[in-house]
């Protein structure tokens, strides 16, 4: 009961960092009135940038990307690309481990991610299958189309007191939340069904980059107008997206937490040769951090080529699918299934030519 517990606390706090970045997107867009959206339809820059925010250590990049698909501002491919770059919290030990491959590996995970997103999109189309349609309750109002804001809409760095119970209401929420890692809570929870865990120092970085955020979020919340702040983060982001992304994140940590408990998710990684390289890929779609570093420390012990490594790498996420899910359940699941066969025939290429 204890590690459920443990689990919903992270989901929560995954949730608050998700809807906080989901903010900021959300201001941008209305701030632009609606141009954030035209990023998808300018070219190959959104698969550089997807790729490049997925490819930075931990989730929080991909999160942004996640973000950003809510919006309409980038393709799914797009997405899948962020998704094959990212190494989720793995790359901490990654760094720890093997610094020097681990930069090179996160360089061709970033290279991957751009064609790997181009590509999928291009299958995508052809294939015809269609996507989840942008978020209804994304609609810019005309409040936000306006030339000239009232008075009282007007953005200004200083704190409001209108709507005070939605406004104070997400700020104790977001403090709240944040007091839990003071006192001893972790951003995520690893090792799941493994004995490893990840370097020292690394836990406080992700609850650093975390009260970074909140603070942002507080911020926000603090002076944002009334309408941005009843119709944008209240009723879109808070009653809509919220609960669902929380839904999906709690359900997805409980049900690996219970199923490691029963079960050793190391067994699946087992064998030598194409056998590993499978177990490693299939690993891979565990949509949580955790399970995975057993690839990285097969690796680092010199058990596992560098087609395993980077086989695994492409298909799993760390916690960044989570949102996706959330947002989307059936679009997370094509980008799931574009990155599992993209790792594997990498995976193959690689171990073919002797890696």
């Amino acid at each position: 009961m204890t590690q459920i517990l443990l689990e919903l606390v992270h989901a929560a706090l995954i949730t608050s960092l998700v809807f906080v970045m989901m903010a900021f997107v959300e201001l941008v867009s209305v701030r632009t009135r609606g141009r954030l959206a035209g990023i998808a339809e300018r070219g190959p820059q959104q698969y550089v940038l997807a790729s490049f925010l997925g490819a930075t250590p931990g989730c929080a990049g991909a999160y942004l990307v996640d973000s950003m698909y809510s919006r309409g501002a980038v393709t799914l491919g797009a997405v899948s690309g962020a998704l094959l770059a990212t190494a989720g919290d793995e790359a901490f030990l990654m760094l720890a481990l093997f610094p020097k491959r681990a930069l090179l590996l996160f360089a061709g995970l970033f290279v991957v991610g751009i064609g790997g997103g181009w590509l999928t999109d291009v299958v995508l189309r052809r294939l015809a299958i269609g996507l989840a349609e942008p978020c209804a309750m994304a609609e810019l109002h005309a409040e936000d189309l306006a030339t000239v804001a009232q008075p009282r809409d007007r953005w200004r760095l200083r704190p409001r007191l209108d709507a005070p119970a939605i406004r104070f209401g997400l700020v104790l929420l977001m403090v709240g939340l944040t007091a839990t890692l003071f006192a001893g809570g972790q951003l995520h929870a690893h090792g799941h069904g493994t004995e490893l865990t990840t370097p020292a120092g690394h836990g406080d970085l992700e609850t650093a980059m975390f009260i970074t955020v909140a603070v942002a979020g507080v911020a926000l919340v603090l002076v944002a107008p009334k309408h941005y702040l009843e119709e944008h983060l209240w009723r879109h982001l808070f009653l809509h997206h919220a609960p669902r992304i929380f839904a999906w994140t709690a359900a997805a940590l409980v049900g690996v937490s219970l199923l490691g408990s029963r079960f050793s998710l190391d067994q699946l990684v087992v064998g030598h040769g194409a056998l590993l390289l499978i177990g490693a890929s299939l690993l891979g779609l565990i949509p949580i951090s955790g399970p995975h570093i057993i690839v990285v420390a097969l690796f680092a012990s010199g058990q596992a080529p560098l087609s395993v490594l980077v086989a695994n790498s492409l298909v799993q996420d760390g916690h960044a699918l989570l949102p996706l899910l959330g947002i989307a359940p059936r679009d997370a699941v094509v980008a799931k299934a574009a990155n599992l066969v993209i790792g594997v025939a990498i995976g193959v290429a690689l171990m073919a030519v002797g890696w």
